[in-house]
């Protein structure tokens, strides 16, 4: 058997809020190439990698704004995006919907908040089979002005928990980028590192972060420390 919580103590948390793209799901080499493959096919842009990680973690409609030029309105880009994504799909992380799925068993809220936009978060949640009706927020680029590392975008979350009886103490942030890591402690929340995106170890060491694992699957462990 794997790790679990241990029910039979207090837990860490109440809550554990997932970044979404190359935290629960693999992402990063899927979106780059449908990018890359949207620029040249539809703005005749040859856009290349060096470009899309210059600009990557930034809200979507302001990546897709900076990469395909301000050759379309984000309506219309958006329609591209979604019409196009099914041919570079995610992958999920192993075992990450069984992590979901015990802490979610062990009574301990989880929520989504992603720099994608809702729409685009859900469907892959459903696509997983992730128990997306268990979830207490899924939260999406759109439902803020601000974003990572800008410590108000945890606002919705902070007020749709606070609904629940839980506190900012009690609330732990699990995210891949530095932006994700700076945003939570910003914001005054514990932060769990992944290195599963672009950032190493020694990235999320030399800015302080304290707890980091290298996958989804070492989660458990850290929520029973």
């Amino acid at each position: 058997m794997g790790p679990h919580i241990n029910l039979m103590s207090k837990p860490k948390y109440k809550a554990v809020i997932f970044d979404f793209d190359d935290t629960l799901v693999e992402s990063r080499a899927q979106k780059w190439a449908q990018h890359i493959h949207i620029a040249k096919k539809f703005f005749d842009i040859d856009l290349t990698e060096e470009i899309i990680r210059k600009h990557w973690g930034k809200p979507i409609h302001v990546l897709a704004r900076e990469i395909y030029q301000n050759k379309d309105s984000w309506e219309n880009i958006h329609l591209i995006l979604r019409g196009t994504r099914r041919n570079f799909p995610k992958k999920m992380y192993e075992k990450a919907l069984d992590t979901v799925e015990k802490i979610l068993d062990s009574g301990i809220k989880v929520g989504i908040l992603s720099a994608a936009t809702t729409l685009d978060v859900e469907d892959d949640l459903i696509r997983f089979d992730f128990p997306i009706n268990r979830f207490t927020i899924i939260q999406g680029a759109e439902k803020t002005v601000v974003h990572k590392p800008d410590p108000d975008v945890f606002s919705p979350v902070f007020e749709e928990l606070r609904k629940e009886g839980v506190e900012k103490n009690d609330i732990v942030y699990v995210g891949d980028s530095l932006d994700d890591f700076k945003g939570a402690k910003e914001a005054g929340i514990d932060f769990i590192a992944v290195t599963t995106g672009l950032y190493s170890q020694d990235d999320f060491k030399k800015n302080g972060a304290e707890v980091i694992i290298t996958n989804i699957n070492e989660l458990l462990n850290k929520l029973n420390d």
